[in-house]
């Protein structure tokens, strides 16, 4: 059978509902008959469209046989190859033009970073002001004396995308901060009190540059020096701890 090659309009019907990217299949469906790629369906629960429980005993074979027959070209600028929507996803991670980047979790290669580590791995993602903001981690207290790692984000701030994490290990308080866009990017953190003041300042590496075994963290101190200096409780809830960090370009 022929390959069709498909248009803007019609390829917007090929998106999965979820994560509006084209349907990366298997493809599975819904009670109501709702269809999504098979990574939404591994984190999406219920459908994100009518609420009712997802399966993945439903296969939508007949919509991964139209993704056989149509094609379009590859995204990343120099190739020139075309291939079917079916294929495209293993195109892109192996495309020799691919500007696609390593998730830190998991090493695939993803199309879209940001997505794949909010919905996959958790990631929360948090839009700051151009100029910066406050940022905090929230624990109880025992989670402040324990190795201990904290929520992890991805940093919405400006036009650069921030992937932060930060961990407590034997006694000290790390943050780890990379970006996700290749353009540089200086920011400063910092922590003030009535008669003490530090933190970083500086440029962030990029997240191609992070090395799994040993990455080194961009903001250190002591957890007994945040909990006598900065850690307040929470005004909600006296058994929670909050460190506020002044985040800034």
């Amino acid at each position: 059978m022929e390959k069709v090659e498909v248009n803007s309009l019609f390829a917007e019907s090929l998106e999965c509902p979820s994560c509006n990217a084209f349907y990366d299949p298997p493809i599975f469906i819904c009670q109501n008959g709702h269809s999504l790629c098979h990574r939404c369906t591994k984190i999406s629960k219920p459908c994100p469209l009518c609420r009712v429980p997802l399966t993945q005993n439903f296969r939508n074979y007949t919509l991964e046989k139209i993704l056989e027959q149509i094609t379009v070209p590859c995204k990343f600028a120099g190739c020139t190859k075309s291939i079917t929507l079916f294929e495209r996803s293993n195109h892109l991670k192996d495309c020799k033009f691919s500007d696609n980047l390593n998730c830190i979790e998991c090493a695939s290669s993803e199309e879209d970073l940001i997505l794949h580590l909010i919905k996959t791995h958790d990631y929360k993602e948090i839009v700051m002001q151009d100029t910066g903001g406050l940022r905090s981690f929230s624990g109880p207290q025992e989670s402040w004396m324990r190795d201990t790692e904290w929520p992890k984000g991805v940093w919405k701030f400006g036009k650069s995308n921030l992937v932060v994490r930060a961990l407590s290990s034997s006694g000290i308080f790390h943050v780890y901060l990379y970006r996700i866009e290749r353009e540089p990017v200086s920011i400063k953190l910092s922590l003030e009190s009535e008669d003490i003041q530090f933190g970083f300042k500086g440029k962030l590496p990029h997240i191609s540059d992070y090395q799994e075994k040993s990455p080194e963290p961009h903001f250190n101190c002591d957890v007994n020096l945040l909990l006598e200096k900065f850690v307040k409780r929470h005004e909600d809830d006296e058994d929670i701890l909050r460190l506020w960090i002044k985040v800034s370009k």
